[in-house]
């Protein structure tokens, strides 16, 4: 890299290699104290606890922790450490003496390497009154409940976290697989300029600041020019090196950090960082013009702000897994059934490319084997996939292959990026040289860096150290040759499909039997996203509840009655998040807890959803009808929630001007030829069943979008639910080969019917 005529090498990983996390200092509008438990004795204090007390360091090293607080104080640390978890009782109320008499601080207290550390900040007599604080707090997590994309999400956040702090800009920043970053939200006052949409290279933020912001999510800088305080030793007796100051919020800043923020004019700054699954997912960074603290509790507000935004962003990719997951599940069904004994997989390629190609949202499809290129859509030439193959065949694993820029790894891709600029390659088996590809075209794009992304460091007057960039200027650039990226349950799919095609197409009977127990599994994407709604989903509810529980339990009696129903209205909102998680837990289990159909009467299971539904009915007035129901082929405990799933419906969305009547009848059809086709081939008897009431009705236009997950015409305020109700009743039936559909007029009632299939003379049972 020539950098000014001189061509040293630049490392650009220095800043990689920086020790960040033990600068032995601490940014001096706090204190620090570092002792070993349980004598409670300091080994390690900041220098500037000499302006405080009037005693040296050194002095204070000789003292018990006892000696410079009061009593109180003294007794409420105690009492937090011997507690495992103390961040929850964070900030403990400490008041210390000083010449000048009794100080308040805030008390932050963590454990690490052997040495528990207290930072003290000054606790502000300037905070917002509880009622207020509070009322900002709840106001943020409902709006960010309402939206229903990531976009408004972000936007919301940044507006909130603004609103709360008073940062003068508080941008969203997203992080690329390649660490890079964007913009993507941003809340500002008009006299800061906008970073909105431009984007930053990943040497803005190194890797071991990053590995810092995802265990240690909050990180304020109140003045970016002042001057750190050491601490006295620097010495962790347990460890036998430096102190570790990975987890403190005094932790000061790196020197190159310090010059970035001066070169983008801001002397005030925090983050909060957005971690999915371990991993950063990107940051709430905040900046101000002049130097700005908030307090500890005000930014404990932003972390759960950030929580609450990582669940919604969660919520909203896996519902897009969801839905994939379940067009994957009906193509695959459809592969079955028109492949059969076909092993003409070229022909099938003609009747089935359409597929192939929405389901990965790609544009062009080729099978590459031994005897021949078949394509489908718009692709390379034969000759160049031809030796596209060849190329992936001597450089890559035998296994999935993707890539949104295939002419960085492979340059005589580079003639066709209009055609393939992404790729996903599968081979049929790892000994096979039959690939299945899908192309994606180039997706040409003007990028808006934050300075020129070519030129990250120069050379400066500090010597050799690297040294930021001066100027965050807007700088275009066209970025060509990438296309749209693969998600991960897109490549899934691919694999997916090619399983099910060596399955087949080959006529392998183990093949066929692990295809067969994959179908009749029928959701194991689907696994994954139960152990996310299980788990994952559920952390930042705990932390709302803990949150709330903490906040009513600090309330004195008089606060109380003023705050009891926006601390009610927390507790509400975390119930109805849990009741999210349960039915998306529920949604995918359907398949996966499945026992084989047997022959059910549709009386008996009806009789016990109304015995379940009893006090409900008795409640609402309500009277269900019924003719003669017959013994259908199925799997008991499903088709009973489908049925009470409908007849909760019913109830649930009634009129309030007549009592629910609903009514459930049955007529008997005939199958096309092929479902639920037994040995004879000939078509299976069916059952329609139809739940019909006369409730309140919706619009005929959205007969098809109600059976979709968390698709609801209502919002949750006039109807409870979480709109996973009709989307488990479809993949009941579906699962039992059937049809599901409704009919509804607007003020007079629904219909909802189904089909499942009749019992098959001389087979007692039937594997779904």
């Amino acid at each position: 890299m020539d950098i000014y005529g001189d061509r040293t090498a630049l490392d650009l990983t220095e800043c990689d290699r920086e020790p960040i996390h033990i600068p032995g200092k601490i940014q001096p509008h706090g204190y620090l104290l570092a002792f070993v438990e349980p004598e409670l004795q300091p080994v390690s204090v900041s220098a500037n606890i000499e302006a405080l007390t009037g005693l040296s360091p050194e002095a204070v090293l000789c003292e018990p922790m006892a000696a410079r607080m009061t009593g109180q104080s003294f007794d409420n640390l105690t009492a937090v450490l011997s507690s495992r978890d103390l961040a929850a009782f964070n900030p403990i109320s400490i008041d210390l003496l000083t010449p000048a008499g009794e100080q308040p601080f805030d008390g932050i207290v963590h454990r690490h390497d052997g040495l528990t550390i207290l930072e003290l900040e000054p606790r502000t007599s300037n905070e917002k009154p509880p009622a207020e604080f509070f009322r900002s707090i709840r106001t943020a997590i409902h709006r960010l409940q309402a939206a229903t994309d990531l976009a408004t999400v972000c936007d919301i956040a940044a507006r909130e976290v603004r609103r709360l702090t008073g940062f003068d800009r508080v941008k969203i920043y997203r992080f690329a697989k390649d660490w890079s970053g964007q913009v993507i939200a941003e809340d500002r006052v008009d006299s800061i300029p906008s970073l909105y949409d431009f984007c930053f290279p990943a040497s803005d933020i190194p890797a071991q600041s990053r590995a810092l912001y995802t265990s240690n999510v909050i990180r304020i800088i109140p003045d970016i020019g002042y001057r750190p305080t050491p601490l006295v030793p620097d010495f962790n007796p347990s460890t036998g090196g430096p102190i570790d100051l990975s987890f403190a919020v005094l932790r000061s800043v790196s020197p190159l950090h310090v010059e970035y923020m001066v070169n983008m004019a801001v002397y005030g700054a925090m983050s909060v960082s957005i971690v999915r699954d371990g991993k950063l997912w990107g940051m709430i960074s905040c900046h101000n013009t002049l130097p700005r603290f908030v307090s500890f509790e005000v930014r404990q507000a932003c972390e759960l702000i950030a929580q609450v935004v990582t669940w919604q962003i969660t919520v909203a990719e896996e519902a897009e897994i969801v839905g994939h997951n379940v067009r994957v599940r009906a193509m695959q069904n459809r592969m079955l059934h028109e492949l059969g004994d076909e092993r003409d997989l070229k022909q099938w390629l003609v009747r089935g490319g359409a597929d192939m190609l929405a389901l990965m949202d790609a544009s062009g499809f080729a099978l590459c084997g031994f005897d021949g290129i078949t394509t489908f859509g718009i692709t390379p030439s034969d000759n160049q996939i031809l030796d596209l193959a060849v190329w992936l065949a001597r450089n890559e694993p035998h296994d999935a292959f993707e890539t949104d820029s295939l002419s960085t790894r492979y340059a005589e891709a580079s003639q066709y990026t209009h055609i393939a600029s992404g790729i996903v390659a599968v081979p049929l088996g790892r000994v096979s040289s039959t690939l299945m590809l899908w192309f994606r075209p180039e997706q040409a794009q003007t990028v808006t860096w934050g300075g020129d992304p070519h030129k990250p460091v120069r050379i400066g007057p500090h010597g050799g150290r690297l040294q930021t960039r001066a100027s965050f200027d807007a700088w275009r650039e066209e970025v060509r040759g990438r296309s749209k990226p693969w998600r991960s349950h897109e490549i899934a799919a691919a694999v997916e499909i090619r399983d099910l095609v060596v399955d087949v197409i080959l006529g392998s009977a183990d093949a066929l039997e692990r295809a067969n127990r994959e179908l009749s599994r029928s959701n194991d994407e689907l696994e994954s996203f139960a152990y996310v709604a299980a788990h994952d989903l559920k952390e930042p509810l705990r932390h709302i509840e803990a949150f709330a529980g903490l906040l009513k339990d600090s309330l004195s009696p008089e606060v109380r009655a003023r705050l009891s129903a926006m601390v009610d209205g927390i507790e509400a909102s975390s119930r109805r998040l849990r009741t999210l998680i349960n039915d998306l837990s529920e949604y995918s289990r359907v398949g996966r807890d499945a026992r084989p159909a047997v022959p059910v009467p549709l009386d008996e299971v009806l009789a016990e959803v109304l015995a379940d539904l009893k006090p409900m009915m008795h409640d609402t007035r309500a009277a269900v009808s019924s003719g003669p129901l017959p013994v259908v082929l199925c799997d008991r405990s499903q088709i009973r929630q489908l049925l009470q799933n409908l007849i909760s419906n019913s109830l649930k969305y009634r009129d309030a001007a007549r009592s629910p009547q609903i009514t459930i009848s049955a007529t008997f059809e005939a199958g096309t030829p092929g479902e639920f086709s037994p040995a004879n081939d000939e078509p299976q008897r069916l059952v329609r069943i139809v739940v019909e009431d006369n409730g309140i009705g919706f619009d005929e236009k959205y007969c098809e979008q109600i059976f979709e997950p968390f698709q609801r015409l209502h919002g949750p305020d006039e109807y409870e639910g979480t709109g996973i109700g009709l989307a488990i009743c479809r993949k009941i039936v579906q699962r039992h080969g059937g049809r599901i559909s409704a009919h509804s007029r607007l003020g007079f009632g629904s219909a909802f019917a189904f089909t499942l299939p009749l019992p098959i003379p001389h087979r007692p049972d039937h594997k779904i």
